[in-house]
């Protein structure tokens, strides 16, 4: 989860610099001379650059609480908001497995400060359930009814995979990585899952992961989230990355060999899957 209301600064730079990589020489020109602002640069280039509260989208949508809270790693831009979203809504679990990393508060915000010690809470508790919100810590195999019931496999972390993204001091490695089955189609979810998170799945879920309709690419597309032999055998029909195509850092390209379809929600908006039972089913996204 991320309610950040305005991008990183990194962000924001590789939207200038894309957005002035498609304008002509003299809209630069006028740029660089401060004829006009990088919001009119973007408007320009045709980049969608507004953020979607995710909060505001659930209640768009009508929901006045939610079952299921997956902390997939303690980066600050997957928790973002998390405590005005436990405060608005009833949330009733949360998966938030053990770890010893820390995080330099300096560098984060007021509400970002009060998300981190919420997150804290619930990572370090002994007791369950916290503040009457479930905590359940599942890793890779976990055979518990409740994830036969939603057709979820995980994928990933193991207890191995935590102690390997603490000894190389790289959250990455820890993060969720699911699997959804629905009316026979596969959906996976990469977290921010690089290459050896990719590595133990391709070892130990080989015939799980082949052939996937929607890949929700890993680390929002970044070339560190991408691992060729796990992108060939998923296959997927659609590769969503979320914000994605950072000139520098973005696979894109590499996800099109293997995908027929690469959208980013920085050009597409929010992108949303409905499957039936029966396996039909449709999709929109915001932006043309």
């Amino acid at each position: 989860m991320n309610r950040s209301s305005e991008f990183d600064n990194d962000t924001k730079q590789e939207l200038i610099n894309e957005s002035l990589s498609r304008l002509d020489s003299i809209d630069q020109l006028r740029y660089s001379l401060g004829m006009f602002d990088a919001e009119n640069l973007l408007e320009k280039a045709g980049i969608k650059k507004s953020l979607t509260d995710p909060i505001q989208y659930i209640n768009d949508l009508g929901y006045s609480s939610v079952f299921r809270f997956v902390q997939t790693h303690p980066h600050a831009d997957h928790f973002t908001g998390m405590n005005e979203l436990f405060e608005q809504k009833s949330v009733a679990n949360i998966w938030c497995v053990k770890n010893n990393f820390t995080l330099d508060e300096s560098k984060l915000s007021r509400k970002q400060k009060a998300d981190w010690k919420l997150l804290k809470k619930f990572r370090d508790s002994n007791s369950n359930p916290v503040d009457d919100v479930t905590v359940i810590r599942p890793f890779a195999g976990d055979k518990r009814q409740y994830l036969n019931e939603d057709n979820i496999t995980v994928l990933s972390p193991t207890p191995e995979l935590v102690k390997l993204a603490q000894d190389k001091d790289n959250k990455n490695i820890m993060s969720y990585v699911l699997l959804i089955k629905y009316g026979g189609h596969k959906f996976i979810f990469g977290g921010d899952a690089e290459k050896e998170t990719w590595e133990y799945i391709v070892e130990n879920y080989e015939d799980e992961i082949k052939n996937v309709t929607v890949l929700d690419a890993s680390h929002h597309g970044r070339k560190s989230g991408y691992y060729q032999p796990a992108v060939k055998l998923m296959n997927p029909e659609f590769t969503i990355v979320s914000v994605g195509k950072k000139p520098s850092t973005d696979a894109s390209n590499s996800y099109r060999q293997y995908s027929r379809n690469v959208w980013s929600t920085r050009y597409k908006g929010n992108i949303k899957f409905e499957i039936n039972s029966d396996g039909t089913g449709n999709f929109e996204h915001q932006y043309s």
